[in-house]
C-alpha cells in the first residue's frame, strides 16, 4: 500500500478520496470477475465429471457387449480368440 499524500486544499482532499473509493470499486470488481471465474471453473469440472461417467458408462456396456459376442460365438461352435476378421475359426 503506497503512503496517502497530505492534501492542501478541499479540492485534492476530495480528488483524493474520490481517488479511494474508485480504487476500491475496482478491488471489489476484480474480486468478483475472480469468484466468477472460480464458479465458471467449478461448473465446467462437474460437467467433465460427467463426461466421465458417461464414457464409463459407455465403456461398461462395450465389454458387456464383447462378453456377449463371445459367449454366441461360443454356442456357434466359433473361437471367440479369433484374431482374423475375414477367416473362420472353429474349434
Amino acid at each position: 500500500m503506497s503512503t496517502i499524500p497530505t492534501p492542501d486544499n478541499t479540492l485534492e482532499a476530495h480528488l483524493l478520496l474520490e481517488t479511494a473509493i474508485s480504487d476500491c470499486k475496482v478491488r471489489h470488481i476484480q474480486k468478483s470477475l475472480a469468484d466468477q471465474v472460480v464458479h465458471c471453473d467449478q461448473l465446467q469440472l462437474q460437467y467433465s465429471r460427467l463426461q466421465v461417467e458417461k464414457a464409463l458408462s459407455n465403456l461398461t456396456t462395450a465389454e458387456l457387449h464383447i462378453g456377449r459376442v463371445r459367449m454366441v460365438m461360443r454356442h456357434s461352435g466359433f473361437s471367440p480368440d479369433c484374431r482374423e476378421p475375414h477367416t473362420i475359426c472353429m474349434t
